[in-house]
């Protein structure tokens, strides 16, 4: 194979292969490098005897109209990819009831109206999706190949303001902000902590765009995003572990992995952890100390424990909830303080699940509890004992669950480590707080001008929505230092 290409990307979760694909598009040839046996990142899946699995739980806006498929329009891939529109766009269950939210705009205005929200709470609310619509999601669409920087007088004035403060300045009714704040485990942080500027944008999003699946799984559009590349001219190679990336006179010009390869490029493309990135693979002298220090004052975002059960068929007619969030109670700052302080697991006090929904006679039900890496420095033994509580408060819920079980496998915080490559499991890249409001956030290009970063850990965060985002941007970024 050819060593010489003109962009070689490290890693290849969505970010990093969404990126190459744009690219590819464009006449470069690329190259994708993977450490894992399988591409996609948290996007890979993966099969245990009949039951295949993913390895995240994603709920993703993919309406035909917008962001997520003008990306894909872009790369004349859209038609691969089969969307399954999910019928909410989340339940929450809570001592104070049960509730689920739509994923459609007009039946979640329907749906707010008949849980006590004033007129005004609604025109307030809808101001500002509309709001942060133009300026986020606009520009996607009008701007072509220019890449348009951020509006720094709207993001501005997210710095320090937490979404609670947020969504209480816009509904005056109390009971509908708690409607609101049920969602926070799509961004992994509570209202109180989390910063306005990125909660609002999934939640946005999500009201104007849906809430989706991809007929597959997600892994589904990691290969149209990998063929592309090939298609193009470019490679997608795993089991390729980089351990260097050789910078001369300033710019990177070759990368270098454990097997002995080197290739030569033109531009890096990271889409690996960036406390990996700028600690490992680039010598102590190609190091960025502005970048290092300011990788010290941010914290990565929550992990988690996950299980995974492979179901009998007769299992679809009993589970009807897609997305589901259980809360032993609707304080949910307390909750996130016992994830981030390692409270002791004596009883589980949220479990997120996902119901697989096209798997034909193999359907799937994934739980998730959050923690940190290190809530346990024996996570072998740790995991199991956290699993079998997340069961047991399963069955509280459904008592007849466990005669629909037929194989569980489990995954800590050291298992997304492992296979994703992510510091300490992170499921968000860092942690969506309010201080990080966009600006503090690590940006596209580095101190090497041909070294750029992709994915969940840069602007504008985690989530399948916000790292294709990001991976566009990061391809304009690159069109315009080459042109």
């Amino acid at each position: 194979m050819n060593s010489s290409f003109d962009a070689v990307v490290i890693g290849s979760g969505l970010g990093g292969l969404c990126c190459g694909a744009l690219l590819a598009n464009a006449g470069m040839k690329v190259l994708v490098l993977e450490q894992h046996t399988k591409i996609g990142g948290y996007a890979h899946n993966f099969k245990r005897r009949q039951f295949t699995f993913e390895s995240g739980i994603h709920s993703v806006p993919m309406a035909p109209d917008g962001v997520m498929m003008h990306i894909l329009k872009l790369l004349n891939i859209d038609s691969k990819i089969s969307v399954i529109e999910q019928p909410s766009m989340y339940s929450v269950n809570t001592p104070d009831g049960h509730f689920s939210i739509p994923s459609r705009a007009d039946e979640i205005d329907e749906f707010f109206k008949k849980n006590s929200a004033t007129s005004s709470d609604l025109k307030a609310l809808k101001s500002d999706l509309d709001k942060f619509y133009n300026k986020i999601c606009v520009p996607i669409f009008t701007s072509g190949n220019k890449y348009i920087p951020e509006d720094s007088n709207f993001i501005s004035q997210f710095h320090n303001r937490s979404y609670l403060q947020h969504i209480s300045s816009l509904c005056k009714t109390p009971a509908v902000s708690n409607l609101i704040f049920g969602q926070w485990p799509y961004s992994g942080i509570s209202e109180d902590e989390a910063g306005a500027l990125f909660s609002f944008t999934m939640f946005m999003i999500h009201y104007k765009e849906g809430s989706h699946f991809c007929k597959g799984g997600f892994s589904s559009l990691a290969k149209a995003l990998a063929d592309k590349i090939i298609e193009k001219g470019g490679n997608v190679l795993t089991r390729k572990i980089v351990n260097q990336c050789i910078v001369e006179n300033n710019r990177i010009t070759r990368i270098a992995t454990t097997d002995g390869s080197v290739y030569e490029t033109r531009i890096a493309v990271s889409n690996i952890s960036p406390y990996k990135l700028h600690s490992t693979l680039l010598m102590p002298q190609f190091q960025g100390k502005l970048l290092n220090r300011r990788l010290k004052n941010l914290t990565s975002s929550v992990s988690c424990v996950i299980v995974y059960l492979g179901m009998n068929p007769a299992f679809k007619s009993y589970f009807s909830d897609n997305i589901s969030f259980w809360y032993n109670t609707s304080d949910f700052s307390t909750i996130y303080r016992n994830i981030i302080t390692n409270k002791p697991k004596d009883q589980i006090d949220h479990l997120v699940t996902l119901c697989g929904v096209d798997e034909g006679n193999h359907p799937t039900l994934t739980l998730m509890n959050f923690t940190q890496k290190n809530y346990s420095s024996s996570w072998n033994s740790e995991k199991m004992i956290i699993a079998e509580k997340m069961l047991h408060k399963l069955e509280k819920l459904h008592p007849e669950i466990n005669k629909y079980i037929e194989l569980m496998e489990v995954g800590s915080p050291e298992t997304f480590e492992r296979y994703t490559g992510n510091t300490d499991g992170a499921l968000y890249g860092f942690e969506n707080i309010k201080t990080m409001y966009g600006e503090a956030k690590l940006p596209i290009t580095t101190h090497i001008p041909n070294l750029f970063q992709t994915g969940h850990w840069g602007k504008p965060g985690g989530g399948v929505w916000n790292v294709m985002v990001n991976a566009l941007n990061t391809s304009k970024l690159i069109f315009n230092s080459i042109h």
